[in-house]
Order: structure tokens, then C-alpha cells, then sequence
């Protein structure tokens, strides 16, 4: 064995008796097998504790830059640790759009005040995020996205609809693409991408109700809603 397999072999070992030790046993209510399915607040805090949980024993972000919160470790560690979730049975990590969308844009593109903002509440659960791309009359051509933003001073302000949005309203934050401009020659100029507040007059998110009773996606609403410019 080399180095690295070895430890990789002693991580296999340390983390599968933590899950042993850890996972959180039937809690007594139904908890969703997909982020597409949190429907109440009590499946939101179940599942938030267990993110926090996870995140606080180092098995989240492991190859995130320590100064976000992460460990700074090879992406070969999560992988072990993302393989004995499944093997342990163990319930979902329900943040998906902040750790698989916005933490890695974050970390690729984002400004450094914008990665010490919200990486770190993204690994620990304590900032929601969801995705604001399609829209009720035009689906998921993104070509056709009609959600204004207009430039006023520091701020743009936002109008239009998006629809199917996860988690909507349980989000702190959305990764909301709008129109900027409607000038261009080509519809998929004059787009742009927001880190947009969900908790500011102007926004609302409708749970949209499925066939079963539950909740789980969203219609979010903008009206004169006022976001950062930077």
C-alpha cells in the first residue's frame, strides 16, 4: 500500500464507525429521500441538526479551503464519506443547491467576500439556498427567462416569477438568473446571475402543492424587490 491508500484505509475505518455510532435512528415522523421532498418545518430542523452534525465531525466540504469551513483534504476523503451515507442508511444532506451549485461557484468565480459570507453557513446548514432558473411560461428555456432586474444605485430591483423552486420557502438565498438587459440581438445575452435575499419585502415564495398532499417546490414571486448590486 502506499501512503495515501493507507490512509484512506484508516479513514474508511474511523468514518464507518461514526455513521455506526452517529446516524440518527428512525425519528418517528417520515423524512423525505430527496432535498425535493422537505415539506415541514419538523423534516427542515430534523435535517438541519444532522448537517450541522456531519459538518461539525469534518465530513462535509472536506476539500474545501479550511478558511470557509471546510478541511482543506483530498476530494478522495468525501468520496468515502459521501459512499458510507448511502451504506449507513443515513438521511439526506438536504442543502443540495448551496453544496453542489453555489459553494462551487463560490470557490471557482466568487469574490472573497462573498466566499467568507456564505460558504461556511452553506457547509453547516445554517443558510438555505435554492434556484431561481425556470419560469411558469417558458419552463426551462433559459433563453426566454422574462424576471427583470433593473439598476438603480447600488441595488437592482427585481421583478417576474420563477417556478419549481426547492426549498423556496424555507431559503435564505437563491441563485436567481434575471434579465438585465432586453437590447441584445441573441436571447441568452443580456442575462445575469444574483445571489439574491429570499427574506426581503418584495419576495414570496407559494408551496406548491403536490398530488400526495405534500409540499416540496415552489412558485417565487418578485415585486419591486430590492437586491445588492455587488
Amino acid at each position: 500500500m502506499t501512503v495515501a491508500e493507507s490512509s484512506l484505509a484508516q479513514f474508511q475505518t474511523d468514518i464507518d464507525k461514526w455513521m455506526a455510532e452517529n446516524v440518527p435512528k428512525n425519528p418517528g415522523f417520515l423524512l423525505p429521500l430527496t432535498f425535493l421532498e422537505v415539506g415541514t418545518e419538523q423534516q427542515l430542523d430534523f435535517l438541519r441538526d444532522w448537517q450541522h452534525k456531519l459538518w461539525q465531525a469534518g465530513f462535509l466540504g472536506m476539500h474545501w479551503p479550511t478558511e470557509y469551513g471546510g478541511q482543506g483534504a483530498d476530494p478522495a476523503y468525501q468520496g468515502l464519506v459521501d459512499k458510507a451515507l448511502t451504506a449507513h442508511n443515513a438521511p439526506i444532506i438536504f442543502n443540495t443547491i448551496g453544496l453542489n451549485w453555489t459553494g462551487p461557484l463560490l470557490l471557482d468565480v466568487g469574490t472573497e467576500d462573498d466566499r467568507k459570507r456564505y460558504i461556511k453557513n452553506i457547509l453547516t446548514g445554517d443558510d438555505i439556498w435554492c434556484q431561481g432558473f425556470s419560469e411558469p411560461d417558458h419552463g426551462s428555456d433559459l433563453g426566454n427567462v422574462q424576471t427583470r432586474a433593473v439598476r438603480h444605485g447600488d441595488e437592482y430591483v427585481v421583478n417576474g416569477s420563477k417556478v419549481w423552486t426547492t426549498l423556496g420557502n424555507y431559503a435564505d438565498h437563491m441563485i436567481l438568473l434575471a434579465r438585465t438587459d432586453t437590447s441584445t440581438a441573441r436571447k441568452y445575452d443580456g442575462l445575469s446571475f444574483f445571489l439574491a435575499p429570499m427574506r426581503i419585502p418584495g419576495v414570496e415564495a407559494r408551496p406548491i402543492r403536490k398530488v400526495t398532499g405534500e409540499y416540496g417546490f415552489n412558485e417565487t414571486f418578485f415585486t419591486d424587490a430590492r437586491i445588492p448590486a455587488a
